[in-house]
């Protein structure tokens, strides 16, 4: 009965193991595809950008200067946060 239960205990164990696992695969492989967008993203801006700046359009500029910005610092951030899961050992780079 003892051995029972301790299977019982390993198998619980080993089932929240590979929930946790997943989660975290999951949270990576959503971390990868925010970094791309917000990649796309930024590069849509600075061609906005271009454009504003051959029309002479300052307020436009300023505008797209800020979301570029704001677009950048949400990567750097979504990068961070996938290195310290690649530094606990979470998830691998290459998830997809």
């Amino acid at each position: 009965m003892e051995n029972l239960e301790v299977f019982r205990q390993a198998l619980e164990d080993s089932h929240r193991k590979n929930d946790a696992s997943q989660t975290i695969n999951a949270v990576a492989v959503n971390l990868i595809r925010a970094k791309s967008e917000l990649s796309h993203a930024t590069t849509s801006l600075a061609e906005l950008m271009d454009i504003a700046d051959e029309q002479n359009c300052k307020s436009c500029l300023v505008f797209l200067a800020e979301l570029r910005a704001t677009a950048i610092a949400a990567y750097n951030t979504i990068n961070s946060a996938e290195k310290e899961l690649q530094g606990r050992g979470g998830c691998q780079s290459g998830a997809t």
